[in-house]
């Protein structure tokens, strides 16, 4: 795993492996470290590894997706599988990552291409999501 995360742009080791190498680099994935709940997520999962920052993309995406399975647990009421899977197809969530709608069975507006700009990997596309960042191209 350490060699695949040094070769994936959002995780920490890359980050550690190219210093200040990775100004305008894009890959997989992203983050608004701005949005509702992330600095307090952040700040949690930091506390929480001794220190450890987490990944900037499937982490808080993992966390957000588990958030909106317990909402969809205590809507229903009850452990009934089909009811839950129901609430998840047709409910909206909040989450960390901000309201969540699952269209397709799955996150529609997910975070598909971020990039390092000033120290921070930061979503950029879909651009029209709120929180993405303009492409920085020199």
């Amino acid at each position: 795993m350490a060699a695949e995360a040094q070769r994936s742009g959002s995780f920490p080791p890359y980050k550690a492996k190219f210093g200040g190498k990775i100004e305008g680099v894009f890959s997989l994935g992203g983050w608004d470290p701005n949005g509702p709940g992330m600095q307090d997520w952040f700040k949690r999962h930091v506390a929480f590894t001794g220190g450890k920052e987490p990944d900037r993309w499937a982490s808080a995406a993992t966390y957000a997706g588990l958030q909106a399975l317990q909402q969809a647990i205590e809507n229903v009421g009850e452990i009934d599988r089909a009811k839950i899977i129901q609430e998840l197809k047709s409910g909206t969530f909040k989450t960390v990552a901000g309201e969540l709608k699952l269209g397709k069975n799955r996150d529609e507006q997910a975070w598909l291409i971020g990039q390092w700009q000033g120290g921070e990997y930061y979503a950029v596309s879909p651009a029209t999501r709120t929180g993405a960042k303009t492409p920085i191209i020199k």
